[in-house]
């Protein structure tokens, strides 16, 4: 009996039965789809060991392997955790063998060696003076006399370094650190392994069990050292949970001693002794089965590991689903690989700059040319309309119309223009050169503006073709910047051209006077003003009033007022002046205005930005025929884009053979569905609890969940008695509404044998909606308000039964 296997107990004492088949099928999977190496992408099911130093570890993975080939010594020995992936073999005979991963070519039958193996992988990243590393090594072992399970054995934890050792000395809080990140995976299941003599209640193993696994669904206790307890003293009530209580029980184990091992006992031969160690001990013997043993703690776990892989199989489906989604995605981004020959290499990069010149197009027309740059178009202008803009702020203030240029001169000012460009010529004749003297300052202005209008028109086609060359050349950022500086200097080149014609439309209002505009030619033209005839002398009067002339002669003798009078028509005489050349100013300066202010936008449109539309794709063509060294440099992909694309690629065949592997069997989908055992629905509660948890909680809190009992009916099931019913009823109690029965946490014992237990709501979430009143303000402990101020709470209940013919019916029924 000592030689067999575990699943040839199994299959013994089930005659083959359906469990332990489906089981198989399950466990298989899972070690198929650990074999494709998908456990380097998503996390599958497995079992860690969890312990102080020396509590044991190692050796209760050995006898449930059956095979002697971990290494052993004093202080610490398991320096790095090992990942064992155990095969069982279904031939008895079959000779064992194991395989690492770090020496994949090798296949090992010697243990003997694998234990060196094991000690030189060891030391070879740890090195040889009892450091600590985190960095697995992976062993896969194939026996017959092994469970098909995934197993790893992490270093005890620690407290003390070792004296002249590598190991530094916060050695507790990494060996923490390291078992930690195992545990706190919940796909994993705890062997949580502590010596007997002990007190349980300071192991720091089941301390951080508990606070990893707090409902206890994926947590083993294993007693080792039973049998060196000291006289009187036995592991009875740990092993009944009577000191420290597990969801998942304790199982005591008798291990090879230190002794045992120095006279390399056989692994078989311990397990013998073992079994007969419980059977005769008068303690333990009285205990029932499933207490101890190694054979009970080897079937012990390998229906907990069904169980949660049956519970986590479907979100392992999904993982992967998504994942391949997620890499495709990527690999799309990074393109195809790239051509090794240089024409092949230059027909690429005139691929990549027809792209971006077409992108550059499209994004100056309003089109999109990506799904962001489709996101980021309804939140600001972009391309062509932010161009645009810029051209209608052009002269906005001069454009105004009340704006006139002439308010910074006053009339003393231009009457001294007037007066100096005279010269020596007859008075009363103004010289065309005033105008030009008064407006050429002004036209000045106008250049700084158009200039700046064109600079900024330029930067932005500049910022727009950097943007699209990282988008273009995503996959070749230092060819991307060789374009992009031909880019720049094709685009400066452009906008040089055009600054000399906007400098020379200036230039020429500036130094040539003519217009054809019908307002300044009507009203603007002649010599003299015209006065109005027939003027009545009280208005005359008036009006040397108005020019001061009263002024001149208040108070003057004859002769003086003569003289005043004379100056005073002289005064009207220049002030007639001014007023109509300031009327000719400001009129012919909003004509120019006017006329530079469609002009300079269509120089800069025709000569900058459609020109650079038109041309650029030739431009980069001719240059980059000019720079083939350049391409050949530039289209050589960086080394990290290569390993990731060749990464992604090996991801993307281990997740697509994964899937085909979960889509193979369609009978899988049926045994993951099922609820046949109380820690599967206890592991399905606990996952739709997490669920609800994550949004608020309500005012309910601190109340356990009901389950709601899912029906699904496919033979007939009696009825309960009433006396029974009655029972029920009394049990039933609601705090929050009297009267209302609520369902039990657990589905009850009269539900059918094929009934689904799914969870309710948990209190906070949609009983907490039903609670609050109208205005959504939740009262703790009260029910919800109607705007009648009566208490309510509707419930529909929706039923479906069968009559003695068999035929369905549905129902429907509301309470309030």
């Amino acid at each position: 009996v000592s030689t067999q296997s575990t699943w040839d107990l199994m299959d013994k004492a089930n005659e083959g039965g359906m469990m332990w088949q489906q089981l198989r099928k399950l466990i298989s999977i899972i070690d198929e789809l650990r074999d494709i190496g998908l456990q380097k992408y998503i996390q599958l099911p497995r079992i860690a060991t969890l312990g102080t130093q020396s509590s044991g570890k190692s050796s209760v993975l050995e006898h449930i392997v059956g095979l002697d080939f971990l290494p052993r010594g004093d202080g610490v020995v398991t320096r790095r955790p090992l990942e064992l992936r155990l095969v069982h073999l279904a031939d008895p005979s079959a000779k064992p063998w194991a395989v690492f991963d770090e020496i994949p070519k090798e296949k090992f039958t010697d243990f003997l060696v694998v234990r060196q193996k094991i000690d030189e992988l060891t030391d070879k990243i740890c090195g040889a003076n009892k450091g600590i590393i985190d960095n697995p090594i992976i062993l896969h072992v194939y026996s017959p006399t092994c469970p098909d399970m995934s197993l790893i054995d992490l270093p005890g934890i620690t407290r003390i370094p070792l004296k002249d050792s590598d190991q530094p000395g916060n050695i507790e809080e990494i060996t923490k650190r390291m078992a930690l990140k195992y545990v706190s995976d919940k796909r994993t299941i705890i062997l949580c392994v502590v010596p007997a003599n002990i007190d349980l209640t300071t192991s720091e193993a089941l301390q951080m069990s508990q606070t990893q696994d707090p409902n206890g669904l994926r947590t083993i206790g294993v007693i080792t050292k039973i049998d060196i307890m000291d006289k009187g003293t036995n592991a009875k009530k740990v092993l009944l949970g009577q000191e420290v209580s597990l969801r998942l029980g304790f199982v005591g184990v008798k291990l090879r001693s230190q002794q045992d091992i120095k006279d390399k006992k056989p692994v078989q031969a311990a397990l013998e002794d073992e079994r007969k160690y419980f059977a005769q001990n008068a303690i333990y013997s009285t205990m029932g089965p499933g207490y101890t043993g190694t054979q009970t703690l080897s079937n012990k776990l390998t229906k907990i590991l069904y169980t949660h892989i049956k519970h986590n199989l479907p979100d392992i489906t999904k993982e992967i689903s998504e994942r391949i989604d997620e890499v495709q995605s990527r690999l799309n981004e990074l393109g195809t690989p790239m051509p090794e020959a240089a024409e092949d290499k230059l027909q690429m990069a005139w691929s990549m700059v027809m792209e971006f010149c077409s992108c550059f197009k499209n994004a100056i027309a309003g089109k999109a040319i990506s799904r962001k740059d489709r996101k980021e178009r309804g939140k600001q202008f972009q391309g062509g309309a932010q161009i645009k803009i810029m051209y209608y702020n052009l002269f906005k203030d001069y454009g105004k119309s009340d704006f006139k240029v002439t308010e910074e001169y006053d009339d003393e000012l231009m009457s001294r223009a007037i007066l100096l460009h005279e010269g020596d010529s007859m008075p009363g004749f103004p010289s065309a050169d005033v105008f030009v003297s008064l407006i050429q300052p002004q036209i000045e202005k106008l250049k700084s503006p158009a200039l700046d209008l064109l600079q900024d028109v330029y930067n932005y086609l500049e910022e727009l073709a950097n943007s699209i060359q990282h988008y273009a050349f995503v996959r070749f950022p230092s060819f991307g910047e060789e374009i992009m500086e031909k880019i720049v200097e094709f685009l400066q080149e452009e906008k040089e051209k055009t600054r000399y014609l906007v400098e020379s439309i200036i230039d020429s209002e500036q130094t040539y006077m003519f217009t054809n505009d019908p307002e300044y030619l009507v009203s603007r033209t002649d010599i003299v003003p015209e006065n109005k005839p027939d003027q009545p002398k009280e208005e005359k009067k008036g009006e040397e009033k108005k020019e001061g002339a009263p002024e001149l002669i208040k108070d003057a003798k004859p002769k003086d007022k003569d003289k005043a009078k004379e100056k005073g028509k002289m005064k009207k005489s220049a002030s007639i002046f001014v007023k109509e050349l300031r009327a000719r100013l400001d009129t012919y300066f909003r004509i120019v205005v006017r006329n530079i202010r469609d002009s300079i936008p269509k120089i800069i449109g025709h000569f900058l930005v459609r020109a650079v539309q038109n041309k650029m794709q030739l431009e980069l063509f001719r240059r980059l025929g000019k720079m083939m060294e350049t391409v050949n440099r530039g289209l050589g992909e960086p080394i990290g884009i290569i390993q990731e694309r060749k990464a992604l690629n090996v991801q993307l065949e281990t997740l697509r053979r994964a899937e085909r592997v979960l889509t193979r069997d369609p009978e899988i989908t049926n045994l993951i569905g099922s609820t046949d055992d109380d820690l599967l629905y206890e592991l399905r509660m606990e996952k739709a609890q997490e669920k609800l948890g994550e949004g608020k909680k309500g005012p309910h809190e601190g109340r356990s969940a009901p389950s709601v009992v899912v029906e699904q009916p496919k033979r007939e099931v009696p009825p309960p008695k009433v006396e029974e019913v009655k029972k029920e009823e009394e049990s039933k109690k609601n705090p929050i509404f009297p009267g209302i029965q609520l369902p039990q946490a657990h589905p009850t014992a009269h539900a059918p044998a094929n009934a689904q237990s799914i969870p309710a709501p948990k209190p906070g979430g949609l009983i907490a909606a039903i609670l609050s009143n109208p205005q959504g303000k939740p009262v703790d402990g009260a029910p919800g308000k109607s705007p009648t101020g009566k208490k309510q709470l509707k419930v529909t209940l929706h039923f479906t039964s069968w009559n003695k013919k068999k035929k369905k019916k549905k129902k429907k029924s509301t309470l309030r």
